[in-house]
């Protein structure tokens, strides 16, 4: 996996922020999805949303994803903000 793109995506302190489509392809391809600043990776969460469906689930940073359309939302205790992640993909 070496292409990649960058994201912001908002968070508050008051649980997840809003989602953004950070991955879509015709075809299912893997991706990969990193906290860029790792000073904050410890207290950010990640969900992730897989193709069309309306199931969130947890995901752990590097953790390979398979679909056509991944969407994530993160949340952070430390207050309004945005958090820069990066996805990999091939």
């Amino acid at each position: 996996m070496c292409p990649s793109d960058v994201f912001q995506l908002p968070v508050t302190k008051n649980g997840f922020g809003p989602a953004a489509e950070v991955f879509a392809s015709d075809v299912q391809y893997p991706c990969s999805i990193a906290i860029k600043e790792k000073s904050l990776a410890g207290g950010v969460r990640i969900q992730v949303q897989r193709d069309d469906t309306s199931i969130w689930n947890d995901y752990e940073e590097g953790e390979l994803l398979i679909g056509k359309k991944i969407k994530c939302r993160l949340a952070y205790g430390g207050g309004t903000r945005k958090i820069t992640i990066e996805v990999f993909h091939t």
